[in-house]
């Protein structure tokens, strides 16, 4: 089994593991976010790319522009709109691909949250304004997708 095809499975598991918790739950458990962070530098480390300075800035860029869309919401609001357990699993996400690959992982989650969002109105009814939705599924798909095209494309360039 290629190191590629490995760390796919393994990110997959732990992408499946979170978006049921969060589906469930409403909350993406910080030893979930620690432990996806954790494989994420394993991963970089034994493919090579391990680049701590990159990866910190990273965390940085995705943690704080997830931050601060959570603080706008509230003052504009009045409430929490994205939890905490979701800006440290963007941090999170950092660890497995890189700053470059920010707009991208940001969009797939955001789109295809709001593609649910948008499918699921008819069916909600009344209370569509208050509905919560987990963000955590969607982030998985958007990391999942991010980091497939990112190896895929590293394996591309290599041949």
């Amino acid at each position: 089994m290629t190191t590629e095809i490995a760390a796919f499975f393994i990110l997959a598991t732990q992408l499946a593991v979170i978006a049921v918790i969060d589906l469930q739950k409403l909350i993406i458990p910080d030893l979930c976010n620690a432990v996806l962070a954790v494989t994420g530098l394993a991963v970089q480390w034994h493919a090579g790319t391990l680049d701590l300075a990159w990866i910190l800035i990273g965390v940085a860029v995705f943690a704080g522009t997830f931050a601060l869309v959570r603080t706008v919401h509230y003052r504009a609001r009045g409430q929490v709109g994205l939890g905490l357990g979701d800006v440290k699993m963007a941090a999170a996400a950092a660890c497995w691909i890189t700053v470059s690959s920010f707009p991208l992982f940001l969009a797939a989650s955001s789109l295809s949250a709001l593609l649910f969002v948008v499918l699921m109105l008819p069916f909600w009814k009344t209370d569509a304004g208050t509905r919560r939705v987990p963000f955590g599924p969607f982030l998985a798909a958007g990391l999942l997708l991010t980091w497939s095209l990112d190896v895929n494309s590293i394996a591309i360039s290599f041949v």
